[in-house]
């Protein structure tokens, strides 16, 4: 019987809405001036929730290993699961992500070759909005069943694969900041210029996280038990790290003056440990939840847990729709700074919701729910009854 992490389910509504946080913070520091209070409330606030890319693979390592580690594997039957899942709502995004963009972009060419000719170059690179995530996970798709069969064997080695993966993660980032966000590109030969663009969209720039999700579901009770039995380490490791990130923060923004893309760049050293943290006090507060969820007091909030959980995916791929029509709204209002500051929560809660409501009923719809994530079925009757085919 295939074991349900309740607990993710409370990831996956928190994580979302950072991401909605992440860009409706963007949005609204466009209008800041570099260097004001504003301008670094918003800049601190998105270096604080820009874990979420991070956690969103370690669930997804989490998920596939839970589901998969100790029960007999087809590569054939999980290529085809997956890829059914995950590569028509891909497609379907791309295009229709295209097509929206043309409603509003100036000088935008409405012809077949042209669309056409976008539509093939965004498949392989993801470069639609933030798609980049469906591309890392097909990657992982393609090489999970070596992946799966490499922790297998190594059943000893556990703690040696986690140390060497962050330490190489660590590295990766340092690199990264410390070199490949300096370079200029257009002084490289095409094909490297491309490999260093669009890094963020490979998957051995966030190997770290699939291999700590991974692990973690090979030894969940152990860990699930220790993490209980020391609650208080896990909440005051995360304020601790959210002070040194922000201190980070402050000293490359104000003291070295680097740009504000990277000062809260994801692909960053200090973003390792603190997305670890973060992470680990959010799988730690859906362990609280899922342990009292189905009691009376906490009925509603577990509606809401389940519903905004199961619209994440729904979530990550509509809510650049909804931003546009708010940031739409505010164009043609003209808020003065303070009304323009009063509307960010709201704007973060029209998004959020929605977001989930549109992403909810299009999985309730029959072929439509794949844009979603969601296998609809068909119900319809037969003489002996009613039967349904997915």
């Amino acid at each position: 019987m295939k074991q349900h992490l309740y607990e993710v389910d409370l990831m996956r509504a928190l994580i979302i809405f950072g991401v909605v946080c992440v860009h409706t913070f963007a949005f609204y520091n466009l209008f800041t001036v570099p260097y004001s209070s504003v301008n670094l409330a918003f800049e601190g606030g998105l270096s604080a929730f820009h874990f979420t890319r991070e956690a969103f693979m370690f669930i997804t390592g989490l998920v596939l290993f839970t589901t998969y580690y100790a029960k007999d594997f087809s590569v054939r039957d999980f290529w085809l699961k997956r890829f059914k899942l995950i590569a028509i709502p891909y497609v379907a995004w791309t295009l229709l992500y295209i097509l929206f963009s043309g409603t509003y972009l100036p000088g935008f060419q409405w012809s077949f070759h042209t669309i056409l000719q976008e539509f093939l170059t965004s498949l392989p690179t993801g470069n639609q909005f933030f798609l980049y995530y469906l591309v890392v996970s097909m990657q992982l798709y393609l090489v999970f069943p070596l992946f799966l069969q490499a922790v297998r064997r190594v059943r000893k080695g556990h703690g040696w694969i986690f140390a060497a993966s962050f330490l190489l993660q660590v590295a990766m980032m340092a690199f990264d900041k410390g070199v490949l966000q300096t370079l200029n590109l257009s002084q490289l030969p095409a094909w490297l210029a491309f490999l260093i663009r669009d890094r963020d969209r490979f998957l051995l720039t966030y190997q770290f996280w699939f291999v700590a999700g991974a692990l973690l579901a090979v030894h969940y009770v152990q860990v699930r038990d220790f993490v209980q039995r020391h609650g208080r380490w896990v909440i005051t490791a995360l304020f601790l790290s959210l002070f040194l990130l922000w201190g980070h923060f402050a000293y490359d923004r104000l003291i070295l003056h680097q740009s504000e893309n990277l000062s809260v760049s994801v692909l960053q050293p200090i973003m390792v440990p603190y997305s670890l943290v973060v992470t680990l006090a959010l799988w730690w507060t859906g362990l609280q939840w899922a342990a009292v969820r189905a009691e009376a007091r906490m009925r509603r909030f577990s509606k809401l847990v389940n519903f905004f959980g199961g619209a994440s995916f729904g979530v990550f791929l509509l809510h650049p729709l909804a931003l546009h029509y708010v940031a739409a709204a505010v164009y043609a209002w003209h808020p003065s700074p303070g009304w323009r500051l009063a509307w960010v929560p709201v704007s973060l809660i029209l998004v959020y919701v929605s977001s989930a409501t549109v992403a909810y009923w299009l999985g309730k719809v029959p072929l439509v729910g794949y844009l979603v994530g969601k296998k609809a079925v068909f119900h319809y009757r037969l003489q002996t009854g009613l039967s349904k085919v997915s």
